[in-house]
């Protein structure tokens, strides 16, 4: 039984898929770090170095890419942060905004000058451009991986 319930760890383990944080193509940042990130999505960096204001968006909190994002970005669920955006929201800050899809990320990033936002690394297309890359173990990259895109 023991045996069976490793394979299955690892059988999920393998279908997390790596995630793309994304820009938009004419952005000129070039490198973020997973503690800028953090900064970024805790709303405790507001302003790109060129002093544009950034607007981080973000997956619905039930999205499988969204809890492996915060898990690895966030160091927790979702769920776990509530208490700190009400926190916040007396001081009048909002958490990043949501949609629900990645296809809308990507328009979103688009549309929107100085956001950032994430997507599975396999949608990853001409219209934004990636700027790091968090592996399905959590290593984070700014090269981009050989992963299998079905």
């Amino acid at each position: 039984m023991f045996a069976s319930l490793g394979a299955i760890s690892r059988i999920h383990a393998a279908e997390k898929p790596a995630i793309a944080l994304i820009i938009a193509r004419e952005h000129i940042i070039q490198y973020s770090s997973l503690s800028e990130l953090k900064l970024i999505y805790w709303r405790k960096k507001n302003y790109w170095a060129d002093g544009q204001p950034i607007h981080p968006v973000n997956l619905p909190s039930d999205n499988s890419l969204r809890l492996q994002f915060s898990n690895a970005v966030l160091g927790s669920a979702p769920s776990a942060q509530n208490d700190y955006w009400n926190g916040l929201y007396f001081h009048g800050i909002s958490p990043p905004h949501v949609v629900y899809s990645e296809e809308a990320v990507i328009r979103y990033i688009q549309e929107t000058k100085g956001s950032i936002g994430y997507i599975d690394a396999c949608k990853v297309d001409a219209r934004i451009k990636p700027l790091l890359w968090i592996m399905p173990n959590g290593d984070v990259s700014n090269n981009a991986p050989n992963i299998n895109c079905h």
